[in-house]
């Protein structure tokens, strides 16, 4: 997304160039539930390292247990599973909530154009149009 923003910041750029050096970007934040899934399910994965790295005996022993509990033998025999849980599956599930695709353009506080509204992508004849029903001079005209 990060070069489609680019792309865009330039064409309006030489076509309006009243906009030079006024244009800004960033990410557009998902909603707080699921970054707070996605950074559970990084400290899982971290847990996780530490427990194949360690084993679970030194991990339990870090935190002050003598032996592990029964359910860790039960992991441990589960491993390559929860494995491909825990480092392909949860963060690809996550990684689809996380990213929003949002690509809004505001001018003045005013939003000109939003993809999350719009369902799709603005083409450039159309944000020339948007761009000078807003009152900005077109660099062509």
């Amino acid at each position: 997304m990060a070069r489609n923003y680019a792309k865009v910041a330039e064409f309006l750029e030489h076509n309006f160039p009243e906009l030079q050096g006024k244009i800004e970007g960033g990410n557009y934040p998902p909603p707080p539930i699921f970054e707070f899934v996605a950074n559970i399910v990084t400290i899982c994965q971290l847990i996780g390292l530490a427990w194949m790295v360690m084993g679970p005996e030194a991990l339990f022993r870090m935190v002050g247990m003598q032996q592990p509990p029964s359910w860790a033998n039960t992991l441990n025999e589960n491993a390559i599973q929860l494995g491909i849980l825990l480092f392909l599956l949860l963060p690809q599930m996550v990684g689809r909530y996380t990213q929003t695709g949002a690509f809004e353009l505001y001018l003045d506080g005013e939003t000109v154009f939003s993809k999350l509204a719009e369902g799709r992508f603005p083409n450039g004849d159309e944000l020339l149009g948007l761009f000078r029903d807003a009152g900005l001079k077109f660099k062509g005209a």
